[in-house]
């Protein structure tokens, strides 16, 4: 497969990019490993989390907020399974949202593991070579905690 540019990595930093490479005029190919886009972020992170935050909103405002307006209920119970699907509804629709800009835009997304495999492709792990003029990297990083003594 040919493009001009070819971006490792469906992350924020990935995906903005490659959505405004092809807004440019670049034919565009992002390669991203996991099941869906968006990196950590919108997939396992950021917005996972706040989600998990409204759901704790709620059961505070149930328990305790209404109860100044003269609103009685009882304890507030949370339906751990309800709640973790309304979750992952929430971070299906963020992430479906960025597979929509890419298909708007005319991104093309290569679900697969890649790396460089000479100067101008990318190898993907069970597809297809990515050949391209030009390559962004946005793979994204694990926080490092040095080894110093007395750091904990």
């Amino acid at each position: 497969m040919e493009c001009d540019v070819a971006v490792l990595g469906g992350g924020p930093g990935g995906y903005t990019a490659a959505i405004r490479a092809a807004q440019l005029g670049a034919r565009t190919v992002c390669i991203e490993q996991e099941p869906e886009l968006g990196g950590t972020c919108l997939r396992v992170g950021c917005i996972p989390t706040k989600a998990w935050v409204q759901t704790a909103h709620a059961m505070h405002q149930a328990g305790e907020t209404f109860a100044k307006f003269g609103v009685e209920v009882s304890a507030p119970r949370l339906n751990f399974g309800q709640a973790v699907e309304w979750k992952n509804g929430v971070v299906k629709q963020m992430t479906g949202g960025v597979a929509g800009l890419f298909k708007a835009n005319g991104v093309e997304w290569v679900k697969g593991r890649g790396a460089f495999s000479g100067p101008n492709t990318i190898a993907v792990e069970g597809g297809e070579d990515v050949t391209f003029k030009s390559a962004i990297v946005a793979t994204g990083s694990f926080p490092l905690r040095p080894p110093i003594e007395g750091l904990d």
